[in-house]
């Protein structure tokens, strides 16, 4: 019997600026190996295809990551005294709709969405599945869903809008709004691979192996979004990884974990030291960040053994008081603890990025160019990071009472571009300064 199909939909990404960082719709590839578990075929368009082979401006990266193919678009009315130039990020919508032409009609579409002041890429997304199937029922997911549903169902206007993980929720969605498919009991997600030949371009491999994260920043939403913090059972970890070595040719892992680290001898370690010993030659990158309270002698040299290659630490600041009251992630004591230990592991300045949090309601100058400096001289690399306000998180409310902008109103004015919750003084030409600054001390030791 034909299994009914449902299209999955990536959006486009309408933002001052977007890079890919090994980013790909993992959420939609896992919801796909739910679906096929209930009777479904899917079927994956990507408009942030950062390889279509019909977009002649891309050029094929040898380190599968890089810039997104861009077309600069009008700017929101919201927006358009902001002195940048606003781009439609990904595949051109002709190329997309004329995709969209060659597939048969679907019995439902399913729009994924990220950052909530990426929402005029889901409107996009959705008008342009309008015109192409206008009778197909479409159902609107992902974070921007999850934490702005109100925002979500009267900007977007989903026939259906599901909030948090939708592995549950969903095939019983799709069986009262189609007729089609299996409802029956729910299957958990984690015990899914994600369904990686729906993916062209099989360059890595987007791995999680947890979902969620046990700590309560804040300043993030992970715990609101996924709900409690859960682990894969290792084997199937293991197993996937084989699989995309031997099936695909892969080596380069993307990992998408909140806390792959946290309790890292009863889950990290043993993942590692497997990939060490059975899966040489693979290359890890960690673009999420990593918790450094975890990375002990033990962890970064199994680190290095398995492959890291991209380290990313969750650092945000050096400050004490400010972990103390955001969710005692780390410390200043366990930060330099882990940069010596990766160093000593063979790790290089380059290879451990370190990310600074700047642009936080009263955070001062003087915190920042401290931060750097600090990071600098542990013998990490200072990656910094603009705050975003997000809808939720107890930062939110601070971030509203204090910044200029009507973020509560309009999410456009949630984007990290705009700093919308720094202090004076912390600014573009500030941040710009801190780059050129960070880049000089890096190259001189060089």
């Amino acid at each position: 019997m034909k299994r009914p199909l449902i299209l999955l939909i990536n959006p486009w990404i309408h933002d001052f600026a977007a890079y890919d960082l090994w980013a790909r719709p993992l959420g939609l590839l896992v919801l796909a190996s739910v679906l096929r578990r209930h009777g479904w075929e899917p079927r994956l368009v990507d408009c942030l295809d950062p390889e279509h082979p019909e977009m002649k401006s891309v050029k094929v990266r040898p380190h599968a990551h890089g810039r997104f193919a861009r077309a600069a678009i009008p700017k929101p009315k919201p927006l358009e005294d902001v002195a940048r130039t606003y781009s439609r990020y990904g595949v051109d919508p002709q190329i997309v709709e004329k995709d969209l032409v060659s597939i048969s009609r679907p019995e439902a579409i399913l729009v994924t969405s990220l950052m909530t002041y990426w929402y005029p890429g889901v409107q996009e997304a959705v008008c342009l599945v309008r015109k192409v199937f206008p009778d197909v029922p479409l159902i609107l997911g992902g974070v921007y869903a999850s934490l702005l549903p109100n925002h979500a169902r009267s900007h977007a206007r989903p026939d259906e809008l599901v909030v948090g993980p939708g592995e549950a929720a969903l095939p019983q969605t799709l069986r009262r709004l189609t007729g089609k498919g299996d409802a029956g009991a729910a299957t958990d997600a984690l015990e899914c691979e994600p369904a990686l030949d729906l993916m062209p371009h099989m360059r890595f491999l987007p791995l999680i192996t947890s979902r969620g994260c046990p700590f309560q920043c804040t300043y993030c939403a992970s715990r609101i979004i996924v709900g409690r913090y859960v682990r894969r059972d290792i084997g199937e970890v293991i197993r996937e990884i084989h699989e995309a070595r031997t099936r695909y040719g892969i080596r380069d892992i993307a990992l998408y974990d909140d806390a792959f680290l946290v309790n890292a001898p009863s889950h990290a370690l043993p993942i590692l030291d497997h990939v060490a010993e059975q899966v040489p030659g693979m290359r890890w990158h960690a673009p999420n960040g990593l918790h450094a309270s975890a990375i002990d002698r033990r962890v970064a040299t199994a680190m290095k053994q398995a492959g890291f290659e991209t380290i990313r630490i969750g650092l945000e600041t050096t400050s004490n008081r400010f972990h103390d009251e955001s969710g005692s992630k780390t410390n200043l004591r366990d930060f330099l603890s882990a940069v010596s230990n990766l160093r000593e592991s063979g790790f290089t300045t380059e290879r451990i990025g370190v990310y600074l949090l700047v642009g936080v309601p009263g955070q001062s100058k003087a915190q920042i160019e401290d931060d750097i400096a600090l990071v600098l001289k542990s013998g990490a690399h200072p990656k910094l990071a603009e705050y975003s306000p997000i809808p939720g998180t107890l930062m939110w409310e601070h971030a509203v009472r204090t910044t200029r902008y009507p973020i509560a109103d309009e999410p456009l004015f949630h984007n990290c571009t705009l700093l919308p919750a720094a202090e004076p003084g912390v600014d573009s030409a500030f941040l710009r300064d801190a780059r050129k600054m960070i880049r000089e001390s890096l190259s001189s030791r060089s």
